[in-house]
């Protein structure tokens, strides 16, 4: 029997053979015109197209937004009061709606818990196998620990002399809690006559058991069958010589054979988690770090304090402090303008400890956490703090009272901190060798965790470790890691959209990509993916192009059926020839870089060129590049790390001396929802200016806030900016309705409707950008940012329209182009998979616009493993797991 769908409110029932199409009819979202489609089932779907043709609009904000929409809203309504409800889009029919997987290319993580280990959802797998399996282990002695036998511990208090008869007694109520009030025993000891005898309900001590010394195995079976060990009562031992009973010490608990280490039992499997108060790290809060003041970050040694060496007292609460500091070093004629570093150790403990009205810098510090309940004060205690690893747990997060359970592993006992300590690559071979399981449910635990780690060396994730955290990832990493957990579905019949999932993977990466799609395609389920490399497009069983444009000349379906046709067909892309280079450029030297724990040969970047970067992930290309190179030359230009990382490296020789450093890598994750591409740009500003110097603007004394919607001067004060309110109906879903004041226009009408003959404010912000600012006078700074939206490509947006709905490759190029609103000359520019969301054809164009860059004297390094730059770039850098070569991709002279 099949599952049920929703289809216009109403519960259909559908096997899986009756339907073999996702019906989409009436698709309006964006640029989309009016879209009717079919999209098989159960296979591999790809969307092709320009940027901004449509594609994103169709895959992600049409089917996966309104599958997921309709798939949360057959819940109960006490699981949808608890779950973020996307609005109804601009469609007439998706039938059927199937539950739904998205996976769109960006890194959403920025708190500092999260690790790969998590990400990738072997974090679990590994907390079930130690919770099920695992044994305790002394630290000390590695031994097995275990519950000492009654005659080891009996033996251990025994008195000098052994010979006769001997009794263990209980007090009366605690016989009784044994055998209960109908049983008697058959002898008693009383304290008047200082022996056992017949049993008399009146003596303090009752018999429980009699042995002899040289039959203590009887004694240990009956003590088994009674269950004593269950029970925490006082028990006395009797006989022989002794003149009074002896209170013997039991103990239960397992302890190690050779001292006195104790079990810590662990009762749940929260104990090994690092989300858990059970099984987190008490000193870092299960976060494997601790955050403390960088020295480096509150007292600059190389600055004098009369240059603002002393960064804690720039803060502008403590600037009395700072005054009083003034007169307390003058005082003591202590110099302002010499370096820090040079000052004598007095100074340094009359800055830590202070003295009369001046505080201290420790005083500062607490207050500073005393006031830890304002955004800002924590948003600016975080910027003088950097993370520690955290000693006790050793970075794994966990709480030191489970690190003595182990499980064996290659003939070895391996703890679970451990483990997490350990990178992809040597991780695997620990569960993935053959090894013989007891039960079924031990196979199944390895099975999985050996599954993910394929999976992950497969993606070209063996570099990473398990505890990296995962804010740090790039998008595509991030990507790949979900991919793990997706490719690890056990169901049928879902919905998986992927937005370009090739970014950043090598071609043999990629195969093996597309074979773990095609196992989820198996189970019965369907894969839906968004992607510009051929390689992709050829390997689906169904390509979809949009086209043929971008913006308003696209959304619409130009082609729909087998690539195989397609390409038979397409146009090819006619690569200019390049110009010829130096053989001998200049170059940036980096030596003996060492980053991550691992060593790199020495390594050369040609300057004033555009060098392409290749390699297979985890060979190091962005950790050299951007975090040792890159980070390097940015410290020796501004005094600052522009990574906070730790790295090795001899030197970086860099004969250039450039004015600035950029690094522009495919994380989008960085807009808010009120980022437009006005904003981004700063062509809002151009618009604003514009306007101001009307007559009619003047005459009303207007300011640039009265033309913006993110200003309390030009907001529309109802819908606060956004053009539209929501009405939130808790246990139903959210109402979006268009502001009745000011239709939409997110300003208030009686600016957004002042006109200057041609156009009105309004019109300005919402007209494609090729029909705006050609009628606008710009400065020269606003007219290369024109010229580089036609070269882009990206005229045809407008200035209103938000970040958050552009494809990824227009998000891409808006970034891009943000990043280089001045003049950039003699710089160093890494770029890190900037072809992500982009066709040849705008590659192409992409190129014209980086030889711009490489004619004002820029060098240009770019990351990407797409095969277009071979066409456009001068030299070829590539990254092996043992060598780094340089290699020219022009004729040189």
């Amino acid at each position: 029997m099949g599952p049920f769908y929703f289809s216009r409110g109403i519960l259909f029932h559908m096997d899986k053979h009756d339907v073999e199409f996702i019906e989409i009819r009436g698709a309006r979202v964006h640029n989309l015109k009016n879209i009717n489609l079919n999209i098989p089932l159960r296979k591999l779907v790809c969307f092709a197209g320009p940027s901004g043709s449509g594609k994103t609009s169709l895959a992600f904000h049409t089917l996966l937004t309104e599958s997921k929409r309709r798939f949360i809203n057959s819940f109960p309504n006490s699981m949808k009061f608890f779950t973020e409800r996307p609005a109804a889009v601009d469609v007439d029919q998706i039938f059927p709606v199937l539950p739904v997987f998205g996976l769109p290319q960006i890194n959403p993580v920025v708190g500092s818990r999260s690790v790969v280990a998590d990400v990738m959802r072997l974090t679990d797998s590994l907390q079930n196998l130690f919770f099920s399996f695992s044994k305790e282990l002394c630290p000390t002695h590695s031994l097995e620990l275990e519950i000492r036998s009654v005659a080891d511990q009996l033996k251990a208090q025994a008195p000098k002399k052994t010979e006769g008869v001997f009794y263990i007694l209980l007090g009366p109520n605690e016989f009784q809690r044994v055998n209960g009030e109908e049983f008697l025993p058959a002898r008693s000891y009383s304290l008047k006559r200082k022996t056992v005898e017949a049993f008399n309900p009146e003596d303090e001590l009752w018999e429980i058991l009699r042995f002899k010394w040289d039959s203590l195995t009887n004694l240990e079976k009956r003590w088994k069958e009674l269950k004593l060990d269950q029970y925490h009562i006082n028990f006395y031992l009797w006989g022989g010589e002794l003149k009074k009973p002896q209170l013997l010490n039991f103990h239960f608990e397992k302890v190690c054979p050779q001292c006195d280490f104790e079990s810590i039992p662990a009762v749940t499997v929260s104990a090994f988690s690092p989300y858990s108060a059970l099984g987190a790290c008490p000193n870092c809060n299960g976060y494997g770090a601790r955050l403390i003041y960088d020295e480096k970050k509150i007292i600059d040694r190389d600055m004098t304090i009369l240059e603002g060496g002393l960064k804690l007292l720039n803060y502008g609460p403590f600037q009395d402090a700072y005054e009083e500091l003034l007169k307390l070093l003058k005082k003591n004629k202590v110099p302002l303008d010499t370096p820090i570093k040079k000052l004598p150790k007095d100074f340094f403990q009359l800055l830590e400890e202070g003295h009369g009205s001046y505080p201290g810098y420790k005083e500062l510090k607490l207050y500073l956490e005393s006031k830890k309940y304002k955004p800002s004060v924590r948003i600016y205690i975080r910027h003088m703090q950097r993370e520690e690893p955290c000693l006790v747990c050793h970075s794994s997060r966990l709480n030191k009272n489970i690190h003595h359970y182990q499980v064996q592993l290659r003939n070895e006992n391996w703890g679970l901190e451990e483990i997490m300590g350990l990178t992809v690559e040597e991780a695997y071979p620990l569960f993935c060798e053959k090894r013989s399981l007891a039960t079924s449910h031990e196979k199944r635990i390895f099975n999985d965790i050996c599954e993910k780690l394929k999976m992950a060396m497969d993606m070209g994730l063996n570099h990473l470790s398990l505890l990296r955290k995962a804010k740090t990832l790039s998008a595509g990493e991030y990507q790949r890691l979900l991919l793990i957990k997706y490719l690890s579905f056990k169901g049928t019949d879902s919905l998986f959209v992927l937005d370009e999932p090739s970014v950043g993977l090598a071609h043999k990466e990629l195969e093996k990509l597309l074979v773990g799609l095609r196992q989820i395609i198996e189970q019965g389920n369907t894969v839906i993916l968004i992607d510009h490399s051929e390689q992709v497009q050829k390997a689906s069983d169904h390509l979809i192009v949009m086209g043929p444009g971008s913006g308003k000349l696209g959304g619409e379906i130009i082609y729909q059926g087998e690539a195989k046709a397609y390409f038979k067909n397409k146009e090819e892309v006619i690569w200019e020839k390049k110009r010829t280079i130096d053989k001998n450029p200049s170059m940036i030297e980096v030596l003996q870089p060492e980053i991550f724990g691992k060593k790199y040969p020495d390594f050369k970047v040609p300057i004033n060129a555009m060098t392409w970067v290749t390699g297979a992930s985890g060979t190091g290309k962005t950790a050299n590049l951007i975090r040792v190179m890159g980070n390097t030359i940015y410290k020796k230009l501004y005094g600052e790390w522009l990574e906070e990382d730790e790295f090795y490296v001899k030197a970086v020789k860099n004969p250039a001396r450039f004015d600035d450093v950029l690094i522009i890598s495919s994380d989008l994750n960085r807009f808010t929802s009120r980022s437009s591409v006005g904003t981004i740009t700063e062509l809002a500003s151009v618009i604003r200016k514009h306007f101001l110097k009307l007559p009619v603007s003047k005459s009303m004394n207007l300011k640039e806030g009265h033309f913006s919607s993110n200003s309390e001067l030009g907001m529309c004060p109802r819908c606060e900016g956004r053009g539209s309110i929501v009405i939130e109906m808790q246990y139903l879903e959210d109402i979006v309705l268009e502001c009745e004041d000011c239709k939409g226009l997110k300003i208030k009408p009686l600016y957004a409707n002042i006109s200057d003959g041609k156009m009105t404010v309004a019109e300005a912000y919402n007209l494609p950008l090729n029909q705006v600012l050609d009628r606008i006078i710009l400065t020269p700074k606003f007219r290369r940012v024109w010229e580089y939206l036609k070269i882009l490509n990206l005229d045809y947006l407008s200035l209103d329209r938000a970040l958050n709905s552009l494809s990824g490759g227009e998000k891409q190029r808006v970034f891009l182009l943000s990043k280089l609103l001045k003049n950039i000359q003699n710089s160093l520019l890494v770029f890190e998979n900037i072809s992500f969301g982009l066709s040849e054809k705008e590659l192409k164009l992409l190129g014209m616009f980086l030889e711009d860059l490489i004619q004002l004297k820029n060098t240009v390094v770019i990351i990407d493993s797409s095969t277009c730059f071979k066409h456009l770039a001068s030299w070829k850098l590539h990254f092996d797991t043992k060598s780094i070569d340089l290699s020219p991709l022009a004729k040189t002279e």
